[in-house]
């Protein structure tokens, strides 16, 4: 070691020179040996976790000024072999991914331009064990009724080793994330999908754990409501307005809202509030005016207030302006031919108590109820009216099977429900037009029903590919144009779109394929009948009349049919002699029938696919393959086999599935 001596002291050393005095020939320094840096000292793990750890160390004591130093950190796991080198021109070092509890031993040395230092003292030091994580509910403030649009502060506050990741969740949806122990996050304009918040806290270890807190968030009423009631005098109207506060709002109907004139309970008004079950925020407000007179119309307003605000809207009673409607319903008994003995029902509406003690009416109930019914859709009213399935398709103007039971106990079921929403319920457009855009794109346009076309809230159009024409050189139609009836389709895939206007575009369409569409109108409560189906093809660019292409095709199908059925017709026979012949030889036996087992064997056949191309062609068919035909289904048609809707009849209304099979002979 050299030093520097003064007139006012002694200078520290500037390196140590080691020299080796053996005779040892793998000597590091042969030639020449230069001074290096005093060893690092005071080694110590400042901070520490179950998979990190911190160490420290001061600098050499005795080195030269202007040499620069790295150090260089040995270190390793007490089981292993083999250190580990890592290079720092700092004195300090964080020591990453380690084991949780296992025992490391660490050292270092100095490294200066011309020599390394000797090791620094050895550290032996452990890693924490690891805890999983543990997360404590959030703390959100303010504590209660946050009001919408304001500001909430949210801490979550976590527990583990290593420390946990903390993930913060608002209505469902990842906020933030970060890897502490506490989180604190300010979430600004507030909504009322934010009541849940969670803390999810993981390290790694054990299972993570998630805590979840509601908060109230308030606001304001507001108020949504059916705009205009169309009545008669006399009717019964129910208004109703719904309204959506936090907390729970005081109601009131106003007649004068200006004035302050409220709605009194009592008389022929009836006012009641009630709570959606599932949805406690939402309030259904309804005023009931029984017998409306002259003096009720006009307007009135659903008012509803708490603490964080308040709102009014208008709802309003006006009197039916169109003609009455025991016009239209004395037009259709006319037109069904309904007998002269029970066109007494056909008066303002069906009225049943008319004709009820005159059975010879129960064959024109069919006509009656498609009269009632008026163009719409009942089934909604009908089934929460508890009325079975086998009834239901009177209430949409269909025929039904038992007209006795259905008639005795569920007509004025019906004819009441037809009474309640005649308002209410939109009839089927009208005009549907259509029109070719492109090789693939046809526009479809309509027009409104005729009844109660304001009270229209949307239009869905059904459409499925009923048939494929392809061009054939053998045969030809009227039109000059032949097809090959075997392309014909039976797939039960219906496309549906639902539009507000009364256009609509439908694109992605073949050509040379024959295509069937129907549309209803429809609102909240409920929807009109299906319209006729219209045939439309792209062919030749342009829209085709189906009529040809249903006659040529409809005559091939039937044909077919004719020959199935007379091979059907002789498989029988064979098969009933064969088996006469062999019950001939027990003929002491005697046989009873099971009629239980014989209804536990009724069939559900899958969905058909009505083709308009083989319905029109059916007309077509002579009187001795229908005949044939006939007699082939006769013993098919014994008993009531339930089945699927037709294609069109797969109108969802009322009770799940209710009303979208019926039984047919």
């Amino acid at each position: 070691m050299v030093v520097t001596r003064g007139r006012y002291g002694t200078a520290l050393p500037s390196s140590m020179l080691l020299i080796n005095t053996t005779d040892d020939k793998n000597a590091k320094f042969n030639n020449n040996t230069y001074g290096a840096p005093s060893p690092p000292h005071s080694l110590s793990i400042t901070s520490h976790s179950a998979t990190w750890m911190q160490l420290t160390w001061q600098p050499p004591e005795y080195s030269h000024p202007h040499e620069k130093i790295t150090y260089r950190i040995y270190h390793k796991p007490m089981k292993s072999e083999k250190f580990n080198k890592i290079e720092t021109r700092v004195a300090w070092l964080r020591m990453s991914n380690l084991k949780p509890s296992s025992q490391h031993i660490l050292y270092v040395e100095a490294v200066g331009e011309h020599a390394t230092s000797l090791p620094s003292e050895t550290l032996v030091a452990w890693t924490d064990p690891a805890l999983p994580a543990f997360v404590d509910p959030p703390t959100v403030h303010p504590a209660d009724n946050i009001p919408e649009g304001g500001s909430m502060t949210i801490l979550c506050l976590a527990l583990g080793n290593p420390a946990p990741t903390i993930s913060l969740y608002v209505g469902g949806h990842l906020v933030r994330q970060d890897t502490s122990r506490h989180m604190v996050t300010v979430i600004h304009n507030v909504s009322a999908d934010m009541e849940h918040i969670s803390c999810y806290a993981d390290n790694g270890y054990g299972v993570p754990m998630q805590a979840t807190r509601r908060v109230n968030i308030c606001y304001a009423p507001k108020i949504t409501a059916a705009g205009i009631t169309v009545a008669s005098l006399g009717d019964d109207v129910e208004l109703r307005c719904t309204v959506d506060a936090k907390p729970t709002p005081k109601t009131i109907f106003w007649r004068d809202h200006d004035g302050r004139v409220p709605v009194i309970q009592g008389g022929h008004f009836d006012i009641s509030t009630k709570i959606n079950e599932s949805h406690t925020n939402l309030h259904t407000m309804s005023l009931r005016i029984n017998k409306v007179l002259a003096t009720d119309v006009g307007d009135y307003f659903c008012h509803a207030e708490n603490a964080f605000g308040s709102s009014t809207t208008a709802v309003s009673v006006r009197i039916r302006t169109t003609p009455a409607l025991g016009r239209n319903v004395s037009e259709c008994c006319r037109q069904m031919n309904v007998s002269l003995a029970c066109s007494a029902a056909c008066s303002y509406y069906v009225d049943i108590e008319a004709i009820a003690d005159k059975p010879e009416c129960i064959v024109d109930f069919d006509k009656l109820m498609k009269c009632a019914a008026d163009g719409s859709d009942h089934r909604s009213c009908c089934a929460d009216a508890n009325v079975p399935r086998k009834c239901l398709n009177w209430c949409r103007g269909d025929a039904v099977r038992s007209k006795e039971i259905c008639s005795l106990q569920y007509s004025r079921t019906i004819v009441g429900c037809f009474e309640m929403n005649r308002d209410k319920l939109p009839g089927p457009p009208e005009n549907i037009a259509v029109s070719v855009m492109s090789d693939n794109e046809v526009m479809i346009r309509w027009d409104p029903p005729q009844k109660n076309p304001n009270v229209v809230e949307g239009y869905r159009i059904f459409y499925h590919e009923a048939a494929i024409l392809a061009p054939d050189s053998s045969e030809s139609s009227g039109d000059g144009i032949a097809y090959n009836t075997t392309n014909l389709l039976n797939s039960t895939e219906i496309r549906r779109i639902d539009v507000k206007d009364t256009t609509v575009n439908i694109n992605g369409l073949k050509k040379d394929v024959l295509y069937e569409l129907v549309v209803k109108a429809g609102n909240s409560f409920g929807a009109s009948i299906l319209t006729e189906p219209v045939k439309f093809t792209l062919g030749d660019h342009h829209v085709t009349s189906a009529t040809t292409y249903s006659n040529t095709v409809g005559t091939i199908s039937g044909i077919v049919a004719s020959i199935l059925a007379l091979l059907l017709a002789a498989a029988a026979i064979v098969f009933y002699r064969r088996h006469r012949a062999h019950n001939g030889k027990a003929g002491n036996g005697v046989a009873f029938e099971n009629p239980t087992y014989t209804r536990g064997l009724e069939q559900v056949q899958l969905p058909t696919v009505t083709s308009a191309i083989t319905h029109a062609g059916s007309t077509a068919q002579t009187a001795q393959r229908e005949g044939i035909v006939n007699d082939a289904n006769a013993d098919a048609h014994t008993q009531c086999n339930e089945v699927n809707p037709t294609i069109y009849e797969e109108l969802k209304l009322g009770q799940e599935g209710a009303g979208f099979k019926k039984l047919v002979p």
